[in-house]
């Protein structure tokens, strides 16, 4: 199920994205988009973290993610451990900008291996954890570490845990077919453990661009950030009701924080995730209904996926002395999934 509903909300994102772009962006308007698995207070959960952006942005040099306060963290996985996947899309600029797509795993690595990349992207070789995405690109692999912290001093005051990546320049020859980062996205398993209460969860990353042109140097007065919102509460609901003629509707409702919610709404088999048989729009009210002719007992998967563009950032962003650039977007994500039975009636 973990599979189906990062799958879905993969697409989800794909469609914001085509939302996003059809208005006008600047220069560097990246996006954070974060997803919990499991929705409820005080339960442990797998966190969906995305960057997002287009090929019309500056390639990104540095992202820096914040955890709201609340969250507690497992930073202890044994180096080897694998604790998720990764899909990305890369624009490869050495191959006429073709756009390809790359998987890999998500890797637990050590600190000791990646200290001097450490210190050109956080200032220090020391980290408590680091989280490596091995991301294969035409036969090749790149290994992109995270540093990972839980957070202290100033940054204690509004986050739990600090999570840091830097990306290689653009022309930088040690990277295959001159690869600029699109889309990460990466599950992260068995680490979190979401806030005791449900209220909203506001993540907020801070995104930094490479500046244009030779030599490769940061451009720190376009930094941005973009703030993630995770509902605190989501209830998804799905009945089945026998009709005539073998016919049966699924229907139900997805509320978020008590209220109806827009959302993508997937019927699939279990033994075959890969193909939805429908999907279909919730209402304004959040309901969503479908009826299909059944011949024998099936059993369904129904998933809900909400992927949406907040317009407004819902928390202060940081001063500009910090991030000159302001908030530059902000979204909202959450899934959920539930089995059903289509049952349809015997004839008479």
């Amino acid at each position: 199920m973990k599979k189906l509903i990062r799958l879905a909300i993969a697409a989800g994102a794909v469609m914001a994205t085509l939302a996003f772009t059809g208005s006008a962006w600047a220069a560097y308007q990246p996006r954070l988009i974060v997803t919990s698995l499991t929705n409820g207070a005080n339960k442990p959960t797998t966190m969906l973290l995305e960057h997002l952006q287009t090929a019309n942005d500056d390639a990104t040099a540095k992202d820096t993610i914040y955890v709201p306060l609340g969250y507690q963290a497992d930073l202890t996985q044994a180096p080897g451990t694998k604790i998720g996947d990764v899909d990305a899309t890369l624009i490869l600029r050495a191959l006429g900008n073709t756009t390809v797509s790359a998987t890999g795993p998500v890797v637990v690595d050590t600190a000791v291996n990646w200290a001097q990349q450490g210190v050109r992207c956080t200032g220090t070789a020391t980290h408590e954890a680091i989280w490596r995405l091995d991301i294969t690109v035409q036969g090749s692999t790149l290994h992109v570490p995270i540093f990972v912290d839980h957070a202290t001093g100033a940054d204690a005051t509004f986050s739990s845990v600090k999570i840091q990546l830097c990306l290689s320049p653009p022309g930088d020859p040690t990277i295959p077919f001159g690869a600029q980062l699109l889309d990460a996205f990466f599950d992260v398993q068995k680490v979190f453990t979401s806030p005791a209460n449900t209220q909203d969860r506001v993540w907020r990353g801070v995104m930094t661009p490479w500046a244009a042109g030779p030599p490769p140097h940061l451009n720190a007065a376009g930094t941005v950030e973009s703030q993630a919102v995770v509902p605190g509460k989501v209830a998804f609901s799905a009945k089945a009701k026998s009709l005539k003629r073998k016919v049966v509707q699924i229907s139900g409702k997805v509320l978020v924080d008590g209220a109806g919610a827009a959302a993508s709404v997937q019927f699939l088999k279990p033994s075959n995730l890969n193909k939805p048989i429908k999907t279909v729009r919730t209402s304004r009210s959040g309901a969503y209904s479908w009826r299909k002719k059944f011949t024998k007992k099936t059993r369904l998967l129904v998933v809900a996926v909400g992927v949406s563009d907040l317009g407004a950032c819902p928390v202060t962003p940081f001063p500009p002395n910090l991030v000159p650039g302001g908030c530059v977007t902000a979204t909202r994500s959450f899934g959920a999934a539930t089995l059903v039975t289509a049952k349809p009636r015997n004839k008479r």
